[in-house]
């Protein structure tokens, strides 16, 4: 069996935060995900601006790097940190608090789960 895949994106998915997540403005999210089914997933990524909560509860880890735009996460309890183009970001499973993106958003993203 080959060690070499070749990941195939999926069709782009358009998504807005649901309203139990929304916390200003009327973001719009775009992703095109490479094996969403598998423990590792990777794909592209883009967000209109907004304020949107985060939760994430799970095991998974992320890993992105912002293609371009500005954004600033915010961990419930700290200071809020801007990230913008050219920055590769780590979230931690149990991170909780809000993602503001600030200029239009395309990550390249790989979230693993363990």
């Amino acid at each position: 069996m080959s060690k070499l895949k070749h990941l195939k994106p999926g069709a782009p998915v358009v998504e807005r935060p649901g309203p139990d997540r929304l916390l200003e403005g009327d973001p719009e999210f775009q992703a095109i995900a490479c094996n969403p089914e598998d423990r590792v997933q990777g794909g592209f990524w883009a967000a209109t601006p907004g304020l949107h909560r985060m939760d994430r509860t799970g095991a998974g880890i992320e890993h992105f790097y912002l293609l371009e735009g500005e954004i600033e996460l915010t961990e419930d309890g700290a200071a809020p940190r801007r990230f913008a183009t050219g920055d590769l970001v780590r979230i931690e499973p149990g991170f909780r608090g809000t993602w503001r993106t600030i200029a239009p958003v395309r990550k390249v993203f790989f979230y693993v789960e363990p």
